[in-house]
């Protein structure tokens, strides 16, 4: 949702704040230990996630296995709610029994018809599924699971034996995720979730005794951008690999190509800007003059950021300051303050339904 106008600003949630930004999260994720993400069942043997990506060499099909975005958005979100459940003194919400009505509800959206309320919100918080780079005939094992007994000190037999598709240690997936119109406490939610589930292997489906992933490294950084714009403009693209690439040693280099300040200039050069050295005091009026120091590459045009880069352990850094500011924020919010906020928003955009959005503090 934009900010409309004529409608109510709010300040307790980004959906219609003065000052919000638009941030793009990039990172790759490599897998260690035995994971997979999603579970499906072919006759005896439990499958992992796949599809087929186009190469641009004609009527070639390459194998790739998915890391659903959906599926990363319901972990995310479940994580959310636990830090805010914390401190939340409104009505309980959870999947599929939503609120409507706390702050993760008007960050990540809500279907109203099905809670039996007027209203909609739409997620501001967008997640790509992400294809690994290595493809399904080098990244796949199949392992054989035997149920023990452990008063016997046996096993099930053949009974007891399943079968499973497993990733191995190694393959890489890059992700993506877009947070629109944010405010500060709300990336930090985001940081939250992708932080502590990196951490603590919830990302995997059936496998979080058996590995999970972390962040991919390259000269001892994490290959992890976030990019922030107040305007919601983006001059340096965000590093995406192409579906179709195979190879790692190619695939790292989109990263470590939107993280070298000279290759960002040419990269500008080459479609058309002039790039001004950012020593110069009066640059052209059409110059973009970027920036940087120690991991952060600023855009400026004029006197105005267009945006900000940051990049490895920096873009890290970024992103615990801002989970520090969402424990807080859950810390001393309380619902009252939270309804009242957003009660004239909602008043005015859905009139007839107002009534859904109590200011009490039974609701959440």
């Amino acid at each position: 949702m934009g900010q409309e106008k004529g409608l109510p600003k709010t300040t307790l949630t980004g959906v219609n704040a003065k000052d919000t930004k638009s941030v793009l999260v990039s990172a790759v994720l490599e897998v260690h230990g035995q994971v997979r993400f999603g579970d499906g069942t072919d006759v005896n043997i439990t499958v992992t996630e796949t599809d087929m990506v186009l190469h641009p060499d004609e009527g070639v099909q390459i194998q790739k296995f998915i890391f659903a975005g959906s599926k990363r958005r319901g972990v995310d979100r479940r994580t959310i709610h636990e830090l805010r459940d914390l401190h939340w003194n409104g009505e309980q919400c959870y999947v599929p029994n939503l609120c409507c009505e706390c702050p993760i509800c008007w960050l990540y959206g809500f279907t109203g018809t099905t809670q039996k309320k007027d209203i909609n919100a739409k997620s501001r918080t967008l997640y790509a599924s992400s294809v690994s780079v290595e493809d399904v005939s080098i990244g796949r094992n199949i392992h054989s699971r035997n149920q023990v007994n452990e008063k016997a000190a046996t096993t099930a037999g053949e009974a007891g034996i399943h079968e499973e598709e497993i990733i191995v240690a190694g393959v890489h997936f890059p992700t993506y995720t877009t947070l629109a119109h944010v405010l500060d406490w709300e990336i930090g939610a985001f940081a939250h979730a992708l932080l502590e589930n990196i951490n603590s292997n919830r990302y995997t489906a059936a496998s979080r005794a058996q590995g999970g992933v972390k962040f991919a490294q390259h000269d001892e950084a994490p290959l992890v951008i976030v990019d922030e714009s107040y305007q919601g403009i983006f001059p340096l693209s965000v590093p995406k690999i192409a579906g179709w690439e195979n190879n790692w040693q190619k695939a790292s280099k989109v990263f470590q190509e939107a993280m070298d300040k000279d290759a960002l200039k040419s990269a500008l050069e080459k479609q058309g800007f002039s790039v001004a050295d950012e020593s110069s005091s009066d640059p052209a009026a059409n110059e973009l003059v970027l920036e940087e120091s120690k991991g952060i590459i600023t855009v400026k045009h004029g006197d105005h950021v267009l945006m900000t880069r940051h990049m490895g352990n920096k873009a890290l850094g970024y992103l615990r300051q801002k989970q520090l500011i969402t424990k807080q924020q859950f810390t001393d919010l309380k619902a009252k303050e939270f309804h009242k906020d957003i009660k004239s928003y909602v008043t005015a955009i859905n009139p007839k339904g107002s009534e859904t959005s109590s200011d009490g503090d039974e609701n959440g």
